[in-house]
């Protein structure tokens, strides 16, 4: 900061002659006031004023500066109080801003009213408004989210290179625009900002800070292209200028991301239609916004649709399911919502006061989705629908209770045969819950000690000799009794109990055939199924090799039955597996075969022994051209693979006689014996080791 000059003061003096002179070349603004106007200035005043000396004199003081602080300036008790003030310049001209000066007062005549030398000194150190701005700017640069500096009025001032991205726009062009149509672009078009609008306004319409919270505001481009945006508007207390920072956040971005995440949370992925939690929400709506509306709710499935991933791979599966969602949704009313739960279950459910026309408008649409057959990958493929309804708030009061229902009448329609509607009822409701009371008994059968084996002789067609035995599972439960296989094992299967249920009868069946072999019957074979759960087990084959060892077991001794669909599930793993297991000696036999894939271009890939043929076709064979053109079919196919050919469910003579002729090798069934318990067994052994079969 330059001194402040120094200067005699007298009663007298004036600032003429020598004085004048000496004021005329300082470099430092001086100005003196007689009473409020201005007699004299120097040519460095007339500078920082931007006017010349002879417009100054005669000019009101105050219109010159104005005091930064509150409080009036005083020219008497300015100069009583000694040192400097801060004070701000006043009318620099259109578009100009208003220097910083230090201001120092003097008396220069002790009169009344007298008169007082006013010494102007630029601030340096704060520089004009410009530099200062310079300096923000240059700040704000730094800074990544957009940041606007506004005056009261809503006109930007400034704005960082954050600010000129998000916006499409560049510093200068922008400088003195209306703020307005890019923060507030909706009230702008409505009338709500103007070009009276000011920054109160703007907080009032919005929270003063958004930033954080996920609260967006829609916000525009200079192009017009919308965006959200978070924005938090602070005071910044410039002191020439009352100004404020708008910060800006654009979260295009994170809503984006937000979007993708919510379509994961609330949609199917693979049909893009909403999923269970999304049903439930818009259940929840429905009933909230018309509690006095029937909800119908129709659970479909595809039936047999694992038989499409089993043989055709889930691939076909996949665009099997998007073809059935997009058919379903097709020519669905307003108001309808189609859902995938997952798997092959669909759901519609719709909000009506007439339940009994919309069930059957929904029925129908989805009957006319299955009318018609589905092209998948080159392959013409017909499917039929099972269908369950349920009704709210008749079958259920919760919207997850409405879906349980629905579903549980689709589980009745398809163990009704498939193909067909069930209404939810008691009658249902019973039902399901004796199944889930069936799950969870079966979780503590085996540790009960509940279940046991049967085995099943098999005799050659040829000579009659026993050539092994079929071990069949036998649930007794405490209360119910024997529950038959046909209830139990479907649920096992469907809960993933079978793979432990199965590792017991495989153990148990090696012991007890161990058994027998050294009671005298070293060729005795024992047939074992495994479940299509089993044989994706991981552990399978680390399995059957325990059970081996622990029961002494030979391999030769051991037959595994895998169904058609489970070997197709996974063709590629399907041969390296039999190839392990063959390894060990043991025999693969396919078991109802004739009623999947049935091709002789995987039959030549898997490392198999044995085909079983399907009691379907052995029950008509004796009288129908047909069932016994396919056996014999089977059986020479099997021939020409060097493979062996097993009937099951021979129960009469004549079938008997019939796969004799055809040259079908062994046979089990009624005809010669039930599934026999472990001591009956044991006597059968010692009455037919070789007899013939009656």
């Amino acid at each position: 900061m330059v001194a402040q000059p120094s200067f005699s003061v007298s009663a007298d003096a004036e600032p003429s002659g020598s004085l004048g002179a000496a004021y005329d070349r300082l470099p430092t603004a001086v100005v003196c006031v007689r009473g409020t106007a201005v007699f004299y200035a120097n040519p460095a005043a007339a500078a920082l004023f931007r006017r010349s000396v002879e417009t100054l004199i005669e000019t009101p003081w105050t219109a010159l500066c104005r005091a930064i602080s509150a409080e009036p300036l005083d020219l008497a008790q300015r100069a009583q109080a000694g040192g400097a003030v801060t004070v701000a310049l006043k009318d620099m001209g259109a578009g100009a801003s208003e220097p910083l000066c230090q201001l120092f007062v003097s008396p220069l005549r002790l009169v009344p009213g007298g008169d007082w030398l006013l010494i102007f000194e630029p601030v340096s150190a704060l520089g004009p408004l410009a530099d200062q701005q310079d300096v923000l700017s240059r700040l704000l640069d730094t800074v990544g989210d957009a940041v606007l500096l506004v005056d009261d009025d809503g006109r930007i001032l400034d704005l960082n290179t954050a600010a000129q991205r998000v916006f499409a726009v560049d510093r200068d062009p922008a400088r003195g625009m209306s703020v307005w149509p890019l923060l507030a672009p909706t009230l702008f078009e409505d009338g709500g900002m103007g070009e009276e609008a000011s920054v109160q306004m703007l907080i009032r319409a919005v929270p003063r800070s958004t930033l954080g919270t996920g609260r967006s505001i829609t916000m525009s481009r200079v192009d017009g292209i919308g965006f959200p945006g978070e924005m938090a508007v602070s005071p910044l207390p410039l002191p020439t200028v009352s100004a404020h920072l708008v910060t800006v956040r654009d979260v295009s971005d994170r809503k984006r991301i937000e979007s993708r995440l919510e379509r994961l949370a609330l949609y199917d992925p693979l049909t893009r239609l909403p999923n269970r939690v999304k049903i439930l929400q818009h259940l929840e709506r429905m009933i909230a916004q018309a509690p006095l509306k029937t909800i119908v709710a129709i659970s479909i499935d595809i039936d047999h649709f694992k038989y499409v991933n089993d043989f055709f791979g889930h691939g076909p599966g996949d665009r099997l399911l998007q073809a059935v969602g997009g058919r379903l949704g097709g020519d669905l009313e307003e108001g309808d919502l189609l859902g995938h739960l997952g798997g092959d279950d669909f759901v519609i459910i719709s909000s009506t006061l007439d339940p009994v026309a919309t069930i059957d408008r929904l029925a129908r649409r989805v009957e006319e989705a299955s009318a018609r057959t589905f092209l998948i990958d080159q392959s013409e493929l017909y499917i039929s629908l099972s269908q369950g309804i349920a009704l709210y708030p008749d079958h259920a009061s919760e919207p997850s209770n409405l879906l349980t229902a629905a579903q549980a009448a689709t589980y009745e329609a398809k163990e009704a045969g498939r193909a067909t509607t069930v209404v939810y009822s008691e009658r249902v409701r019973d039902r399901r819950a004796g199944r889930l009371a069936i799950e969870t008994d079966l979780r503590r059968a085996a540790e009960r000690g509940e279940f046991s084996l049967e085995y099943q002789p098999r005799l050659g067609t040829l000579d009659g000799t026993l050539r092994g035995m079929e071990a069949l599972l036998r649930w007794d439960h405490p209360e119910m009794g024997r529950i038959p296989p046909s209830h139990f094992i479907p649920i096992a299967e469907e809960s993933g109990l079978i793979v432990p249920i199965g590792h017991w009868v495989l153990e148990t069946a090696c012991k007890q055939a161990r058994y027998w072999m050294q009671r005298g019957f070293p060729d005795l074979k024992v047939a074992i199924n495994l479940s299509v759960r089993q044989f994706r087990d991981a552990g399978l084959l680390q399995k059957v090799v325990e059970a081996l060892e622990a029961s002494g077991l030979p391999p030769a001794n051991l037959e595994l039955e895998i169904t058609e669909s489970g070997l197709m599930s996974d063709l590629d793993r399907a041969v390296d597996l039999l190839q392990d297991l063959k390894a060990l000696g043991i025999t693969i036999a396919i078991d109802d075969f004739g009623t999947g894939y049935s091709s002789l271009s995987y039959l030549k890939r898997l490392p198999i022994d044995l085909l079983k043929i399907d009691r379907s076709f052995i029950s008509g064979i004796s009288d129908n051209a047909d069932d016994r053109a396919i056996c014999q079919a089977i059986v020479s196919m099997a021939a020409s693979l060097t493979l062996e050919t097993v009937a099951e469910g021979v129960e009469t003579e004549s079938q008997f006689e019939c796969l004799q002729e055809i040259g079908c090798r062994e046979v089990q069934g009624y005809y010669f014996a039930r599934p026999l318990s472990v001591g009956d067994f044991s006597t059968y052994l010692t009455r037919h080791p070789a007899n013939s079969p009656r």
